[in-house]
C-alpha cells in the first residue's frame, strides 16, 4: 500500500512542485497563455480522444456525467445554505465552495490511481464539472447569464462530437485520433504545472475566512460525493472516482472569475490557496479512501498497471 500511495501521489507532488518553482523563478512562465492553451486545445482534445478511442458507450458517459451533475448540485445547495446562514457573499464564495478542482488535481489522481479505466470514467466526470464552471460558475460570479462566453468554450463542441460518434457508432479516422491524442497528452502535466504556478503567485488574504472556506470545501465535497454514491448505488472504480473528484479543493478558475468581476478577489485567492494546501495534507487519506471504496476493482486496476506492491 505504501508503494501504491508513493506511485500515485509522487508524480502529482513533483510536477506541482516544478510549477511552483517556475512560478517563483525569473523564467517568466506565462500562466495565462498556458491556461488558455489547456482549455482551448488540450482539454477538448483529451476528452474527444479518450472517449472515442476507448469506445466509451453512452450509458457509461451518462452515468458519470449524471454523477458529476448531482455532485455539483448537492455541493451547491449545501454551500448556499452555509453562506446564507453566515451572511457571506454568495457571488464571491459560492463558486469556491461548490466547484472542485477536478481538472488540475482530480483527473491526474484518478488516472494514476485507476489506470485507463480511471481515465475514461474520470474524463466523463470532469467534462461536466468544466462545463458547469464556465456556465453556472461564470453566471454566479458575473451576476448575469453570459451566453457569448459559454458558446466560446471548445469543450462544448468536443463533448457534442463525442456523443455523436458514440450514439451513431461512427468510425473516427486514425489521423484525427492520433492528433487529438497528442494534443490531449499535454493537458494533465500542464494542469499540474498551472496548479504549482498558481500556488506560487496567489496570496492568502484574511487567514480566518480562507481557512473556513477551505474546510467547508473539503467537508462539502466529501459529503456530496458520498451522497451521490449512495443515491445512485455506485460501486467499484466509478464510486472511488466520484468520491475523489468530489473531494478536490476549490477550482482555481473561481479566482479568475472573482478577479474578472471584482468579487473579493484577494479573499477568494486566499481561499483557493488554503483549500489546495489543506487537501494536500489530507490527500493520502482521500486517495486511500477512494481505493477502499473501489475495491476489489481498484486493486485489480492497480495490479494491471503494475502499481501494487
Amino acid at each position: 500500500m505504501l508503494m501504491q500511495m508513493i506511485n500515485i501521489l509522487g508524480p502529482i507532488t513533483l510536477i506541482t512542485l516544478i510549477g511552483f518553482i517556475l512560478g517563483r523563478s525569473s523564467v517568466g512562465l506565462q500562466s495565462r497563455t498556458l491556461s488558455s492553451l489547456v482549455m482551448l486545445v488540450a482539454t477538448p482534445a483529451l476528452v474527444f480522444a479518450t472517449l472515442t478511442a476507448m469506445h466509451v458507450d453512452l450509458a457509461t458517459i451518462g452515468k458519470m456525467a449524471g454523477s458529476a451533475l448531482l455532485t455539483l448540485l448537492i455541493a451547491g445547495a449545501l454551500a448556499l445554505a452555509v453562506l446564507t446562514a453566515c451572511g457571506a457573499s454568495i457571488r464571491s464564495f459560492l463558486p469556491s465552495l461548490m466547484l472542485p478542482n477536478s481538472g488540475n488535481m482530480g483527473l491526474p489522481l484518478v488516472v494514476l490511481a485507476f489506470g485507463p479505466e480511471g481515465a475514461r470514467l474520470g474524463i466523463s466526470f470532469f467534462f461536466v464539472v468544466a462545463l458547469f464552471q464556465y456556465s453556472v460558475g461564470l453566471t454566479i460570479s458575473s451576476g448575469s447569464l453570459r451566453l457569448g462566453d459559454i458558446a466560446q468554450q471548445p469543450l462544448i463542441y468536443s463533448v457534442l462530437l463525442v456523443l455523436l460518434v458514440a450514439g451513431l457508432d461512427l468510425p473516427v479516422p486514425q489521423v484525427i485520433l492520433k492528433t487529438t491524442e497528442m494534443l490531449g497528452g499535454m493537458m494533465i502535466p500542464s494542469m499540474l504545472i498551472l496548479l504549482g504556478t498558481s500556488l506560487a503567485t496567489l496570496k492568502v488574504s484574511d487567514f480566518g475566512p480562507a481557512f473556513a472556506v477551505a474546510v467547508g470545501r473539503l467537508l462539502i465535497g466529501i459529503f456530496a460525493g458520498a451522497a451521490v454514491i449512495y443515491l445512485l448505488g455506485l460501486t467499484g472504480i466509478a464510486a472511488g472516482i466520484v468520491f475523489l473528484m468530489a473531494a478536490m479543493p476549490s477550482a482555481i478558475v473561481t479566482y479568475v472569475f472573482a478577479e474578472r468581476f471584482q468579487q473579493s478577489p484577494n479573499r477568494v485567492a486566499g481561499a483557493v490557496v488554503m483549500s489546495t494546501l489543506l487537501t494536500f495534507v489530507f490527500l493520502p487519506a482521500l486517495v486511500w479512501t477512494s481505493l477502499w471504496i473501489a475495491e476489489p476493482a481498484g486493486a485489480v486496476a492497480l495490479d494491471q498497471e503494475g502499481r501494487s506492491p
